[in-house]
């Protein structure tokens, strides 16, 4: 009897020292004392290895963001508990973090198993669907959230975001709009619900809730910039021209799209002389851009400066053909020229060597498909002439055209 009562006060010691060494760990951890709290961990494991004890060796690593020590204790304390839901959660927690989100599905899955009504898992497995761009499971996650609880802001700000993206706009906006009746310090949502609403139909909204924005953030430059967009897209130019200088006070290095609208605004706004000092500081940022020679060409003509806008307009031409489309042409002709449609096959070539005058082999090309079906070889010959003339030293086939010339000459001498 004295040996069994002897034999429990020792299990009895043992458990409490077990427990006194556990909230000692609990202590540390509480106090952020990491390192110490690892070594502790270490020496219980060298003795008494549980689950828990490589739990708490995995909520230390997590909290010091060495997320993957903190995966090999979770997966070590599953090897011993393969159905706790903690350790599984936390395993997907890890995994979502790392970006191995496939991975961390099939974890918020197992766990969800387990706890099917565990509304906290299913908004991380939702936020992973998100992550993954898998915008209809995301939404199907975030609905079933909002059955069973649609006071949680933060979740139906994520059932907001899938609508979105799966085209349920109208549902989208009315559950943004409810996310900032409750928040109305939420930035983002502001900016997601300007983008949800149509600007062509829900105009009024849109203006109503940048001012909102504005009032709880002031001179905030993302929403100056929303307004302008609005004005400029809704072509209301001296408004949108007045938004962007007060955008542009703020943010000194746009990017070169706004700089862009903001000159389109001033012009169409009748202030020709600003527009046109706007584009010209563009030109010389992108001197290729067709648009920017297009309106500089544009303000020139309203100034009356006929000769550079007449330039202008003309570099605009030129480059807003594709040099591919030059291309095209020249194929299609070959492709006529083949099936001996030689009209058609004269005309696309002609059209690619308009499109792109420094294509001079091209003149060759025609002169050829003249001489080959038309009895009047004076076209022939003009555009051989054409092509030395054009080509001069860059021309490949020279010899040719000179042969070609000289024949024909002899040949209509002689037809005299």
């Amino acid at each position: 009897m004295k040996a069994i009562k002897h034999l429990l006060s020792i299990i009895i010691l043992g458990i409490s020292f077990f427990s006194f060494s556990q909230n000692k760990i609990d202590l540390l951890i509480l106090n952020k004392d990491y390192n110490e709290a690892l070594l502790q961990i270490e020496t219980q494991l060298n003795t008494n290895p549980t689950a828990q004890l490589y739990f708490k060796k995995g909520l230390i690593y997590n909290s010091l963001q060495n997320y993957q020590e903190a995966l090999n204790s979770y997966s070590t304390a599953l090897q011993i508990e393969p159905d706790n839901v903690n350790f599984i959660g936390e395993m997907a927690d890890g995994l979502a973090i790392l970006g191995n989100n496939f991975d961390a599905v099939s974890f918020y899955k197992k766990a969800l198993e387990l706890e099917p009504d565990n509304l906290t898992l299913s908004g991380k497995l939702g936020r992973v669907f998100i992550n993954q761009k898998k915008y209809k499971k995301a939404y199907d996650v975030f609905l079933g959230i909002y059955v069973q609880d649609s006071t949680n802001v933060y979740w139906n700000k994520q059932l907001a975001y899938s609508a979105f993206r799966v085209g349920k706009r109208k549902e989208a906006a009315l559950l943004y709009e409810m996310v900032l009746e409750s928040n109305p310090r939420d930035y983002g949502t502001y900016l997601n619900l300007i983008h949800t609403y149509n600007w062509k139909k829900e105009g009024s909204k849109i203006m109503v809730l940048i001012g909102k924005g504005l009032n709880e953030f002031p001179n905030d430059a993302e929403l100056i910039l929303e307004r302008a967009n609005y004005f400029f897209r809704s072509k209301r130019y001296g408004p949108a021209m007045l938004s962007f200088e007060k955008y542009l006070k703020i943010d000194d290095t746009p990017p070169l799209e706004i700089l862009m609208n903001y000159g389109i605004s001033t012009y169409f706004a009748k202030f020709e002389e600003d527009a046109l000092v706007i584009f010209n500081n563009l030109f010389r940022a992108t001197p290729n851009d067709p648009i920017v020679q297009y309106y500089i060409s544009l303000c020139n003509r309203k100034l009356k400066n006929f000769e550079e806008a007449e330039k202008m307009m003309q570099w605009a031409i030129d480059a807003s053909t594709p040099e591919y489309v030059a291309d095209m042409y020249h194929h299609l002709g070959q492709i006529y020229g083949q099936q001996r449609k030689f009209n058609e096959s004269i005309g696309a070539l002609q059209k690619a060597h308009e499109l792109n005058p420094e294509k001079y082999e091209i003149l060759f090309e025609i002169a050829t498909t003249y001489e080959e079906f038309n009895s009047n070889k004076t076209l022939a010959l003009n555009y051989y002439r054409l092509y030395l003339k054009d080509a001069n030293e860059s021309a490949k086939n020279v010899n040719y055209a000179l042969e070609r010339i000289t024949k024909i000459k002899e040949n209509m001498f002689f037809e005299e």
